[in-house]
């Protein structure tokens, strides 16, 4: 797997899916956080974190996400979690994120899941 970080997005149905692949580390957590707080400064506030090539994810990236969380749930919005490996999916239960965080098996589940 590929550990070098890349960040692509897309919309789809009014929903800013990120695609996340390689490590989320302190290094490279700022430029998630600096795309989140540009797409919210232009109107978004309907986030999906597609997690399905990430290979790592360290506390201050974990940090970041919960801090966007509640700045988008405060803008009427959420960020919602899809395609977390098993490694990724024990960290989040781990420290208590699946408690706060939507999580998706697929893409297609979680952007459905804001229509409802």
């Amino acid at each position: 797997m590929n550990t070098e970080f890349s960040l692509l997005e897309k919309r789809e149905d009014g929903v800013v899916v990120l695609n996340v692949s390689g490590e989320l580390d302190a290094l490279v957590a700022p430029q998630l956080k600096d795309k989140i707080t540009q797409d919210m400064e232009d109107g978004e506030s309907k986030f999906i974190i597609n997690f399905e090539e990430v290979v790592h994810i360290n506390s201050l990236a974990l940090g970041i996400l919960r801090g966007k969380l509640k700045t988008a749930r405060e803008a009427g919005g959420d960020i919602k979690l899809s395609n977390l490996s098993e490694h990724i999916k024990s960290i989040f239960e781990m420290i208590g994120l699946d408690e706060l965080f939507e999580i998706y098996k697929t893409e297609a589940e979680a952007v459905k899941s804001f229509k409802k």
